[in-house]
């Protein structure tokens, strides 16, 4: 069985290709900015990926099945369309499209590999912000026992070996 040939969209961070390529070995894994094709317009892309053997669109942009020519050039296409939603702005948005896309993919492209047709995906989004990071100080809340200056410290000591009577 030959691997499936993906194309990562524009608004897709480029630095998601390295690790989606380590993960996906037995797949083509491109970028329309490492194939020339940054600022094609999507009605000219999507026609033209079949043609260059691309099988799966990976986007975020979630409008384009909101559009009816777009969604008509999908169809026609008959390519699979993976989409999840940006969230966050500036570089937790970057971290929430790469660890969205490195965290879905791998499992969607089994599935899409097998599918007897055109199949539409949405990634459930990974969410960047305090809630994925715990920072504590521990002059104030030592992480254990036996943190070095907590008050109550006491030392471990290695067990002892007994020696019978």
């Amino acid at each position: 069985m030959n691997g499936l040939k993906i194309l990562l969209d524009e608004q897709v961070p480029e630095p998601a290709l390295a690790p989606l390529r380590s993960m996906l070995p037995l797949h083509t894994v491109d970028h329309v900015q490492r194939i020339n094709w940054k600022g094609k317009p999507d009605l000219q892309l999507i026609p033209d990926m079949p043609r260059r053997g691309y099988e799966v669109l990976v986007t975020a942009d979630v409008n384009q099945l909101e559009d009816h020519d777009e969604c008509a050039a999908i169809k026609k296409a008959g390519i699979h369309h993976v989409r999840f939603e940006p969230h966050g702005r500036g570089v937790a948005q970057t971290a929430s499209a790469i660890a969205t896309i490195l965290a879905g993919l791998p499992l969607v492209v089994p599935v899409l590999e097998q599918a007897a047709g055109q199949r539409l995906v949405e990634l459930t989004v990974v969410r960047c912000g305090d809630a994925r990071y715990k920072v504590t100080d521990p002059e104030r809340h030592p992480p254990s026992l036996y943190w070095p200056g907590r008050k109550t410290t006491t030392k471990r000591h290695a067990p002892r070996d007994t020696v019978p009577d």
